[in-house]
């Protein structure tokens, strides 16, 4: 099953100084995803305005993982130094509603292109310091690299949440699959391009849950950009979900 949400259906905020698209609007009440898909509670698209900021807002303790997919910014947190963050790199930061968080575009001529994921951490889980990695074009063309994990492995960013984001660029013609485990969904957001799934064409913005899927399958109709989440067992809430069906084990000799 696939839950579409497309570009145009994002709310969007816009003045001079940023333009704001949430893909998930916890102010709709209407809307069956107000409060995310599954684990993924935040997925916010920004472009600001040169010399630019905003100031992150939460209702509870996040761990925003923020990608910045073009310009130079500074990342600003009371408790830590300021922290400049350049095209290609992606970050990991606890974020709670009594500490305000800071992101300004230092460019005076050039805009800043921002996307950020946010995740309710693990009970327990500790409130670790920010932390960046740059993820170049070249360790991401054509494989979905690893940038976030639960635990860090292959060099990602450890997130504290049973997630695992990955991003891509893919050519056109490209082809790319990505297994998901029993139980898991994931949403998939095309940051800039045009796939083919499930006959089905998606574009710029668009965003595509994933539920009880065994995996997710797309093809590049032009040079593209994505950005995947695999997620944890928690269903979205408002869902409809059918019980998976039971496999039988069958040997092949």
């Amino acid at each position: 099953m696939i839950t579409v949400r497309r570009s145009e259906e994002r709310r969007h905020i816009g003045n001079k100084d940023q333009e704001t698209w949430l893909t998930f609007d916890w102010e709709n009440k209407a809307d069956p995803l107000k409060n995310g898909f599954g684990v993924l509670e935040i997925l916010n698209e920004e472009i600001l305005s040169p010399g630019s900021g905003f100031s992150i807002h939460t209702r509870k303790d996040v761990v925003i993982v923020t990608y910045l997919q073009g310009g130079v910014v500074i990342y600003k947190s009371p408790l830590e130094e300021p922290d400049f963050m350049e095209s290609k790199d992606f970050q990991r930061e606890n974020v709670n509603p009594d500490i305000k968080h800071y992101l300004f575009n230092v460019s005076q001529t050039e805009k800043a292109h921002v996307f950020q994921g946010g995740f309710t951490p693990l009970e327990g889980a500790e409130n670790r310091k920010g932390i960046k990695k740059l993820f170049t074009n070249a360790e991401r063309h054509g494989i979905l690299r690893l940038v976030a994990s639960p635990d860090g492995r292959d060099a990602s960013l450890a997130i504290q949440q049973d997630v695992h984001m990955y991003s891509t660029y893919i050519h056109t013609g490209n082809h790319v699959i990505h297994e998901l485990k029993t139980g898991r969904t994931a949403w998939l957001h095309v940051v800039k391009g045009q796939v083919l799934l499930n006959n089905l064409d998606f574009q710029t913005g668009d965003g595509i849950g994933f539920t009880y899927e065994k995996s997710i399958s797309f093809t590049a109709k032009i040079p593209t950009e994505i950005l995947l989440f695999d997620l944890g067992v928690r269903v979205p809430a408002g869902i409809k979900m059918e019980p998976e069906k039971k496999v039988e084990n069958i040997q092949i000799r």
